[in-house]
């Protein structure tokens, strides 16, 4: 009996041990973890959808479209499709886009096919409507395919401002690190304007979340917030001057620039020659692309903000500027300039062999007088010239809203022996201050400063004028002294004369402007001439990659000045020869209603 009392109480304990486990995991399952399987339950009954905004579209300042969003379709495929019937859908869509690649779609389909994902697995971006619009009634039949609407960024004017507007690409894993939003759009602004606005462009994605059923089907929106859009952006472009610039530089390799002396905005800004930008929507062909990379004159180069030259004689105002206040002259003073000055046994030519005579500053930028800044510069001392340069808006960043400007150089003493580990020579200086040696500049910044001589202030470049609807407004920057700015009046008759008075440098080539203008032109050499060359050989008898650079820059009216118009021709031989050009645009101007 003892015994038998013991085994009956090793069987109660053993029973109410295991009763009170399983009592214990009852608990568990029906109240401590009710909320986590409550959530988990949440969860299986709905689906977040991201919800992804147009991207906005770019339009130049009278509302001509220069980048927007083409309607068309998007090819899905159902999860789950085994070997064979995944490439039974793939000859399907084949047969009606034959030029679709089939080993993309399988390779795109199996990265993100899982036992895990219900949803449709996009194979094809886009299919433009018209090509769709046929056989959609066939396609929609297949219950394996699920067609959805769809857009792709399209450039209407396909060469046009290409430099300035810039294009998007397929986002990669490091673009989606630096912008989550990407991930969602599948684009990225990838240069110009396309990537410097790319955040507001894109809009903000909003979301939706519905209810659903075990087949994953929906059955009602449990909450919604839209994207946010207002993302159109609107460009102090105006293509019809743009338009005429490109004719204008049919043929030719450079740059022009037209601005607003007072604003910044910039109504016209060509780099020539241009690229089709539709060619790099959905990724180039190697073919495209090789012929560009492979091209000469480098259509890819965005010569405005993106390339430096030589400035030549284009900054002589600013040179100007820098002997009335550190060469002990003035405006009136009157120095002889024969036709070259010797100096440490080396020649330094002015363009014209016989010389100037006497030579005040209005007649030495009128004629653009290489010896009056020879010798005027010694007295100035190189630190001091490239000092004022400096606050002229030359060696920095304007400011343009294009990714990747620029800085130049504006070379002095101190710039020589960090760079080089040698001293600077007096020949550095009469160099620098005609705009050759290691003096670069980009046009954007040229334009600037032209901006700065017929405003008294350096204003910010930019090409946004409103975005979405607010407003983009640069306010300029008060940069010169009182003694720089009572100088700009004689500066400003200097260039007056350059291009309105007989034996001006620009008089010839500038006949015919509707408005009276002021301009400099400026010749940079490429190559350097030899001492023991007395005769020059004349620009058009080089090779091409040898002639000068030919600069005019000027502004507009000459009395109460609107407009700044720079023009750079590549290897043009002289800068006289951008006179037609610069008329042309200033008597656009007129046509258009900008100037009276």
């Amino acid at each position: 009996m003892k015994k038998l009392n013991i085994k009956y109480k090793l069987i109660i304990t053993f029973f109410a041990i295991v009763w009170a486990v399983l009592l214990t995991k009852i608990f568990v399952l029906t109240i401590k973890s009710h909320q986590y399987f409550e959530q988990l339950a949440q969860r299986n009954m709905t689906k977040k959808e991201i919800l992804v905004p147009a991207r906005g579209q770019i339009l130049d300042r009278n509302g001509e479209p220069l980048a927007i969003n083409e309607l068309g379709f998007s090819i899905s495929f159902k999860p789950l499709l085994k070997n064979d019937n995944l490439n039974e859908q793939v000859n399907f869509i084949q047969g009606f886009f034959p030029w679709i690649d089939s080993e993309n779609i399988i390779k795109t389909y199996k990265k993100q096919n899982s036992i895990y994902n219900h949803s449709p697995i996009k194979v094809v971006d886009y299919i433009s409507y018209a090509d769709m619009q046929k056989i959609y009634p066939q396609i929609i039949q297949n219950t394996n395919i699920l067609i959805q609407p769809a857009t792709k960024r399209l450039y209407p004017n396909n060469l046009s401002a290409s430099h300035i507007i810039g294009y998007v690409g397929s986002a990669d894993e490091n673009d989606i690190l630096k912008d989550s939003v990407s991930k969602y759009t599948g684009i990225i602004g990838k240069t110009g304007l396309e990537k410097q606005y790319n955040t507001f462009l894109q809009g903000q994605i909003g979301y939706k979340v519905v209810a659903v059923n075990a087949f994953n089907q929906e059955l009602e929106v449990l909450e919604e917030s839209k994207p946010k859009t207002q993302n159109d952006l609107i460009l102090s472009i105006d293509m019809k001057l743009q338009d005429i610039a490109n004719k204008e530089f049919e043929g030719q390799t450079g740059s022009v620039i037209v601005m607003d002396v007072h604003t910044g905005e910039v109504l016209v800004a060509g780099s020539y020659p241009e690229y089709n930008l539709n060619d790099f929507v959905g990724g180039i062909s190697y073919k495209k692309w090789n012929a560009l990379r492979e091209d000469i004159y480098n259509p890819l180069l965005n010569r405005f903000v993106n390339a430096l030259y030589p400035p030549g004689s284009v900054v002589k105002m600013g040179v100007g500027l820098a002997f009335l206040e550190y060469a002990g002259v003035n405006e009136n003073t009157k120095i002889d300039t024969p036709g070259y000055i010797e100096v440490g046994g080396r020649k330094f030519r002015d363009w014209k062999p016989t010389g100037h005579g006497k030579t005040d500053l209005v007649k030495a930028l009128r004629e653009s007088v290489d010896v009056y800044f020879y010798k005027l510069s010694q007295n100035a001392g190189m630190t001091n010239i490239a000092n004022v340069l400096k606050e002229l808006g030359f060696g920095e960043k304007t400011g343009i809203d294009i990714p990747n400007e620029f800085l130049g150089i504006v070379p002095d003493p101190e710039w020589k022996m960090k760079r080089y580990g040698k001293i600077w020579y007096t020949g550095d200086t009469i160099v620098t201050s005609i705009g050759q040696g290691a003096f670069l500049v980009t046009p954007m910044q040229i334009a600037r400063y032209t901006a700065l001589l017929a405003s008294g202030k350096l204003p910010t470049p930019h090409f946004a004028k409103i975005l979405g609807k607010e407003d983009f407004i640069e306010d300029p920057k008060d940069v010169l002294s009182d003694f720089q700015k009572s100088k700009l009046p004689v500066l400003q008759r200097g260039m007056y004369e350059a291009c309105s008075t007989i034996g001006g440098t620009a008089y010839k080539r500038t006949i015919g402007a509707k408005v009276k203008l002021a301009c400099k032109t400026g010749t940079a050499q490429v190559v350097q001439i030899a001492q023991e060359i007395k005769v020059r050989i004349k620009e058009s008898d080089l090779e091409y990659f040898h002639r000068s650079h030919g600069w005019i820059t000027g502004f507009v009216p000459y009395k109460n000045p609107k407009y700044a118009i720079t023009v750079l021709l590549e290897h043009g031989q002289s800068g006289g020869r951008g006179g037609p050009i610069l008329v042309k645009m200033v008597n656009a101007l007129y046509d258009n209603g900008y100037l009276k």
